[in-house]
């Protein structure tokens, strides 16, 4: 391997050390790893994303890049949700109550590279956040028995190979390796009001397969799974100023990550367009609840969030306007996992419908930008919940909207 391999590979480890610790967003799952991808609202993720960012969503993709190549994106996530309290219900003696929100601009970024090692091998690594939550209500909000604060990260390390198997075929590996540091708080009740908390943090393990299949000339096949992740915080649990009910000890909590699989297809209109289109299953039922248990095993909480399983449909287009200029744009329809009976302020979510558009700039031969913008519609919901051994009862009607702005620098060596 030469110099310029190595120094190559040292750069974009350099760049996932920074850019790890400020992985944070308010959705759940983070689709916001490849900004041509979000271009097209991801109607081509895993068929029709030549550049490195194709190591996230199919490794499979990395034979089509015939030199070595790094990708550094930035994604700016706005989410604006809004709570309005319907008949919520507070423990004796607790009155204030307050409808707000407060969910701030975050910046999701992701870091990949890849290289040819021979005509039909290639090795492939990245840094991304794939999940997140992240949100903060004032003391007084109507709903702080269920939620005050959320604060979800992810961080996934992966290494991937993929092999030319004939012109028309490709198949590519991943190997995950993925951080969880989460912390969870909930105004708490036990003669006075104060705060519950879980912390912790935990290192799992997942991989990712994909294929591309060329049936002929024009047309183009991608297929793409990722395994479920299943992680086992480990922390503490504590109620500080609750009176009587107040602890402190250290324990555990169970995170469940969906498994999810990919189906695209994209074909050349002509020599300048393409068409593209996507399904995605996610499975979020393994998301069953978020319950704390001491070390000593004994069940301090347990909230119930029964997740569904769910599908996103995404179709686009993208069109070589020049030699400098590719444009593109797409819908999403991506279903929620969330029902009403179990719904909850901390993930206070409804369906989304995704408008995207998006382009990239050949700078030079080695440089191009890509930039994209996104606004996501999300459903009106419901909350209505029991918190703090039914002495609470949160009850909302939900709305929201999301705004991403991205911006990304590849290149070619």
């Amino acid at each position: 391997m030469t110099f310029k391999k190595y120094a190559f590979m040292g750069s974009c480890a350099v760049l996932a050390i920074f850019a790890a610790p400020y992985a944070n967003a308010a959705g759940f799952y983070i689709q916001e790893q490849s900004v041509k991808g979000l271009g097209a609202a991801f109607s081509g993720s895993s068929t029709s994303i030549e550049d490195a960012s194709t190591v996230y969503f199919n490794p499979a993709g990395m034979t089509k890049l015939e030199e070595m190549q790094g990708n550094l994106g930035v994604h700016l996530i706005a989410p604006d949700s809004n709570l309005e309290d319907t008949g919520t219900t507070l423990p004796p003696g607790i009155t204030e109550s307050d409808n707000n929100s407060n969910f701030s601009i975050e910046p999701v970024p992701n870091a990949y590279g890849v290289i040819p090692l021979t005509d039909k091998i290639w090795a492939g690594f990245g840094t991304s956040a794939p999940f997140g939550l992240g949100s903060e209500y004032d003391h007084d909000f109507f709903g702080r028995y269920d939620a005050t604060q959320t604060d979800l990260k992810t961080i996934n390390f992966t290494t991937a190979m993929a092999y030319k198997a004939t012109e028309w075929l490709s198949v590519g590996l991943g190997v995950d390796v993925q951080y969880a540091d989460a912390n969870l708080q909930s105004a708490a009740f036990a003669g006075t009001e104060g705060i519950s908390r879980l912390e912790g943090d935990d290192w799992s393990y997942g991989y990712n397969v994909g294929v591309q299949i060329k049936p002929f000339e024009r047309a183009e096949i991608g297929v793409h799974y990722r395994s479920a992740i299943k992680h086992e915080l480990h922390g503490t649990i504590s109620a500080e100023g609750t009176g009587a009910g107040d602890f402190r000890t250290t324990g555990s909590a169970d995170l469940d990550l969906p498994d999810i699989a990919t189906f695209g297809a994209a074909y050349d209109l002509t020599n300048k367009t393409r068409l593209m289109a996507q399904a995605t299953w996610f499975g979020w039922n393994n998301f069953e609840d978020i319950t704390a248990v001491s070390s000593a095993g004994t069940v301090i909480s347990s909230v119930t969030q029964n997740y569904e399983n769910t599908w996103a449909f995404a179709f686009g287009v993208e069109h070589d306007w020049n030699d400098q200029w590719t444009v593109r744009a797409g819908y999403q329809h991506d279903e929620t996992p969330t029902n009403d009976e179990f719904r909850t302020t901390r993930t206070p979510d409804g369906d989304r419908n995704w408008f995207s558009t998006g382009a990239t700039f050949k700078y030079t031969d080695h440089i191009e930008l890509d930039f994209a913008a996104t606004y996501i519609d999300v459903g009106d919901e419901t909350v209505n919940v029991s918190r703090n051994a039914g002495l609470s009862n949160v009850r909302a009607d939900t709305d929201g909207r999301v705004g991403i702005i991205s911006a990304a620098f590849n290149y070619k060596f």
